[in-house]
């Protein structure tokens, strides 16, 4: 892989950097404490001697372990220029290990769906909490709800935490995140799955077969259309199904990002939720085909994080 100089070839993405200043301060040292190297590959790394294939790796597991990291960074920590960094974020973008947005590179959700809880937040975080916001509205003073284990699902509890509501939950995060405050809260019970923290199997379906909700919330690996929604984890299509079987009312919590993207198992079809909340990243095309199906709202994240729905 050549390396090229910078300067001359500055990525539009750039200016942007600034604005993940908050999320990753890290110094060049801070990163090589984070790299999972031997001592091989470390000495390569600070003799500048790695070779493409060692740092695409370095790089996928930084990205991966961190969530989101700057291109600068990346390029001062590794000894090479910039446009050196963004050939890699390409390739790596393509093997779908990662994704590349406003001059820094977030894991893709595609290729880790076995991400923690704490990994996952970071991805498109201010879309989730746009659409959580806007759930917000759907939900009355004295409802049942169901939310699922997703990280948008938690976005919803924290937001809901004032509402004197019920709230049916198989994610050990949104019950703790719920504790504490107005609402009351019902957990299904089963299996523990450690890097969803969700609660998954016979016990926690059975459970939302023998209760009734007003609404149920729930999120997806991705978004086919016409097909549906979709998991990578069949454990947690089980419960998704008996959450909206539940309930009088699905609303889907799906990000833009989610569009497109294959997983295993099917959830559901599109008409098996009355409502579908997005962010204004859905791209037209998708936004129109969606419509026949079931009712899309986007949920705007505008100046310093206002949030408009429509």
């Amino acid at each position: 892989m050549t390396h090229a100089s910078s300067e001359s070839n500055q990525d539009p993405s750039d200016v942007h950097d600034a604005a993940l200043e908050d999320v990753q301060g890290s110094s060049p040292s801070q990163l090589s404490d984070e790299l999972l190297v031997d001592s091989d590959v470390t000495t390569s790394v600070s003799s500048g001697r790695l070779l493409p294939s060692e740092r695409l790796m370095q790089i996928r597991k930084l990205v991966s372990a961190r969530g989101v990291v700057r291109v600068s960074e990346l390029a001062q920590h590794f000894e090479v220029s910039d446009m050196t960094i963004r050939r890699d974020l390409s390739e790596l973008e393509k093997l779908g290990a990662i994704e590349k947005t406003f001059g820094a590179a977030v894991v893709s959700e595609q290729a880790s769906f076995e991400n923690t809880v704490s990994e996952r937040m970071h991805l498109h975080q201010a879309q989730k909490q746009a659409i959580a916001e806007l759930a917000t509205s759907f939900v009355q003073d004295g409802d049942t709800i169901a939310i699922d284990a997703s990280t948008t699902g938690l976005a919803l509890a924290q937001a809901l935490y004032q509402r004197p509501i019920n709230v049916v939950t198989n994610g050990l995060d949104v019950a703790q995140a719920l504790r504490g405050g107005a609402a009351s809260v019902l957990m299904t019970g089963g299996a523990l799955r450690e890097r969803s923290g969700s609660f998954l199997g016979p016990l926690a379906v059975h459970a939302l077969q023998e209760i009734r909700v007003d609404k149920a919330f729930l999120s997806a690996k991705g978004v086919l259309i016409p097909d549906g929604l979709l998991d990578s984890d069949l454990g947690e299509v089980d419960v998704k199904r008996a959450m909206l079987r539940s309930a009088a009312v699905g609303v889907a919590l799906v990000d833009s990002s989610k569009f497109g993207k294959r997983a295993i198992g099917m959830i559901t079809d599109l008409q098996g939720v009355t409502h579908l909340i997005s962010d204004s990243g859905l791209s037209a095309t998708d936004h129109a085909a969606l419509e026949p199906f079931t009712q899309v709202h986007i949920a705007h994240v505008s100046g310093e994080g206002s949030i408009l729905g429509s």
